[in-house]
């Protein structure tokens, strides 16, 4: 008897924004300075390998709480010239 089975989920990967530095903002969760700027790509996976992205999502992301929160332009213009920005 012969049978097969694909372990098939989803995974979210973060990569810091190259092109806004590394400004740390302030987290309005946990009251930090530690949300960083991030590229979100969500996969699905095939036995654990990212197969194929679906969604990409430019947002603030907090190291200590893991709280996140959309980008939008002037925020990312804002995190160009060095200006923090906080997470809502």
């Amino acid at each position: 008897m012969d049978f097969c089975f694909f372990l098939i989920g989803f995974q979210e990967f973060n990569k810091p924004l190259k092109d806004v530095g590394n400004v740390a903002c302030y987290c309005g969760h946990c009251h930090n300075q530690t949300a960083f700027a991030t590229r979100t790509i969500n996969c699905v996976t095939l036995f654990f390998i990212p197969v194929l992205p679906f969604y990409y999502q430019k947002r603030l992301k907090c190291n200590t709480c893991g709280t996140t929160g959309g980008l939008d332009s002037t925020a990312i213009d804002r995190l160009k010239k060095g200006e923090p920005v906080a997470i809502g």
